[in-house]
Formats: structure tokens, sequence, C-alpha cells
């Protein structure tokens, strides 16, 4: 009974040594697989992070297209009643323009006179601008030696 008790102890510790090694890659297996499901988790999250982060930039770019779709619309009516204005306008100015075709018979004379008034209020601010300028050359010619009287200074109080 002795050598049986042996042999079925010998033959327990090669099942117990078997299931030890089996556990220990079952537990290898597990730690790898842990590991493994870890890093898709984390891939796993950034991909979404992304996709979130992908979606904000989404929303906000058709926010603006909303937003600049609007301002177009708006701008086009705008645009609309300036050409209905405009087309008023043009109506309006082709009668007069017919009415002064009719009317053209005017008096040289007081375009004439006319002109000679304008020339004359012409050469008056001329006169004038070329005043200024003068006035102008002329102050700045007392700046530059004003300027040039305290960088002396300056350098005198340096010294």
């Amino acid at each position: 009974t002795y050598d049986l008790l042996r042999e079925e102890n010998a033959m327990l510790r090669r099942a117990v040594r078997s299931m030890q090694s089996s556990l220990e890659s079952q537990a290898c297996m597990v730690r790898r697989l842990e590991r493994q499901l870890k890093a898709n988790l984390a891939k796993e999250e950034r991909e979404i992070q992304e996709l979130q982060s992908f979606v904000q930039r989404t929303e906000w770019s058709l926010q603006l297209m909303t937003q600049r779709a609007l301002e177009a619309e708006s701008n086009v009516e705008k645009l609309k009643q300036e050409i209905f204005i405009l087309q008023g306008e043009l109506e309006s100015s082709k009668v007069e323009n017919k009415n002064l075709r009719a009317g053209q018979m005017t008096d040289l004379g007081a375009v004439q006179h006319n002109i000679d008034f304008a020339l004359q209020n012409l050469h008056k601010i001329i006169t004038g601008a070329n005043w200024s300028i003068r006035q102008l050359a002329s102050g700045a010619e007392s700046l530059h030696f004003v300027a040039e009287v305290l960088e002396s200074t300056g350098k005198i109080s340096e010294v």
C-alpha cells in the first residue's frame, strides 16, 4: 500500500504541476489579454475623442456656413431693393434727359457767365491753397529749427 500511495502521490504531484503550469500559462494569457484590452480601450477612447472633436469642428463649420448663408441672403435682399430703387431712378433720369433734350435751347450767354464765375472762384481757391502751402512750409522750417535747437541743448546738457 505504501508503494501504491507513493505512486498515487507522484501522479497527484504531476497533475498538480501540470495544473500549475496550465494556470501559469492561463494567467500569462489573462495578463496579455488585459494589456490588449487596456490598449484597445485607450485606442477607442482616443478615437472617440477625435470623433467628438471632429463633430464639434463640423458643427462649428456648419454654424459658420449657416451664418454666412443668412448674411448672403440678407445681402441679396438688400441688393434687390437697391436694384429696384436704381431702376426707378434710371426711369426718372430717362424722362428728365428726354425733357432736357427737348428744351435744350438754353441761353449760351448764361452758360458762359457760369463758367466765368466758376473760373474766378477756382482762381481764388488756388491762390488760397498756395498761401496755405507757403504757411505750412514756413511752419515746417520753424519746427525743424526748434528740433535742431533742442538737439543741441540735449548735447550740451550731456557734456
